[in-house]
């Protein structure tokens, strides 16, 4: 709303229908502009615009998986009712995409942890295990190397065009390509969204495209999936919102080999996102960072579908940099930074708490 007064909007409505709604009045009057910009404190779809209509709508309504927050239908309602013939739309146009996903680091992590713990075999529990945290999508900052096929649209949403009627069942065939060999250990999906103009710029919330806000969702296979390089993965993907506003979500691949997922009854509070995300991005940030100008040696334990480093080469990397802020090559308080960010990190993983059962 801000920026929109700024921008030279003669009138701003500010609709927010939480309680944030007086702290944003503040907001508004502090910065000067409570002559243009009038909040709102209410639903959009009990707004009654005091003139009739307006040019712009801009609306944040996309989530977790695109349409887990279940937000676009207010905005398509609010568009036909208030939108002036030729206004625009932000964003105008967005896109669900899927990929597979290869992470031999966490399936260790996760998975072969059970085969030796603390000297015993636990692996009896790993079904167990597939059955509690496998069961669902979860919500991830997975990284670009993790990317073992190219990318699918599964679907593609004109907002100008859109209709409550079109979202409620999305299907789209899953044809995708093997651009190396390795094990891929689950889907990973997420969304762009493009706000067309004059000109034209797309919000990109895909690993390639860095940390963001909304991450990805990624949806573990039962089983690592061996791959090809050129091998063509397919299947089909379906995502079904009930007249109760939940989601029900299908993947399947038939080839090479079936693959069957399926969640219902999904929605924001359904979105795992267990302590092992924090780890896995807190880990590869501090990696980045710390390992700018260092080439990892290769060890005897590497593998070549390795998404994330280990715990013990990233130790490596940073108690080499330690030695270098020692010597006065570094600096010290980026170094403590990553150290806190790191070890952090480490504790997260160690508390992490099993899936809560749905019920709950």
């Amino acid at each position: 709303s801000l920026i929109a007064a700024e921008a030279g909007a003669r009138k701003v409505y500010c609709i927010e229908g939480s309680s944030l709604a007086d702290m944003t009045k503040e907001i508004v009057k502090k910065n000067g502009k409570d002559g243009t910009i009038q909040v709102l404190n209410m639903l959009a779809e009990d707004v009654k615009l005091p003139e009739g209509g307006c040019d712009i709508i801009v609306s944040e309504w996309m989530g977790y998986f695109l349409l887990y927050e279940n937000m676009l239908k207010p905005v398509l309602e609010f568009r036909d009712r208030w939108l002036n013939p030729g206004g625009l739309i932000f964003p105008s146009k967005v896109r669900l995409l899927g990929a597979l996903y290869s992470d031999a680091d966490f399936w260790k992590e996760r998975m072969d942890y059970w085969d030796n713990l603390y000297g015993y075999d636990f692996s009896s529990i790993k079904n167990m295990v597939i059955r509690e945290q496998f069961q669902w999508p979860e919500r991830q900052h997975l990284l670009p190397e993790g990317l073992i096929t190219t990318t699918q649209v599964l679907a593609s949403i004109d907002v100008y065009e859109a209709t409550p009627e079109t979202l409620r069942d999305i299907r789209s065939p899953f044809d995708v390509r093997a651009t190396r060999t390795g094990n891929a250990h689950g889907a990973a999906f997420w969304f762009d969204a493009t706000l067309e103009a004059s000109a034209s710029v797309t919000l990109d919330t895909g690993p390639e495209a860095g940390y963001n806000h909304w991450s990805q969702v990624i949806w573990y296979f039962d089983a690592p999936l061996e791959l090809r390089r050129g091998q063509r993965p397919q299947g089909y993907f379906n995502m079904v919102t009930q007249e109760k506003g939940t989601i029900d979500v299908e993947f399947y691949l038939t080839f090479p080999q079936r693959v069957y997922k399926m969640a219902t009854d999904q929605n924001p509070d359904t979105i795992y996102q267990d302590l092992h995300e924090r780890l896995v991005w807190e880990r590869n940030f501090a990696l980045r960072e710390l390992s700018a100008d260092h080439r990892w040696p290769k060890t005897e334990s590497s593998s070549a579908d390795e998404a994330s480093p280990s715990l013990e080469r990233l130790l490596e990397c940073l108690l080499e940099r330690v030695d270098q802020w020692i010597e006065g090559k570094g600096t010290r308080r980026r170094v403590s930074a990553l150290m806190v960010l790191f070890l952090f990190g480490m504790i997260t993983a160690r508390c992490q708490a099993g899936r809560k059962a749905k019920a709950d």
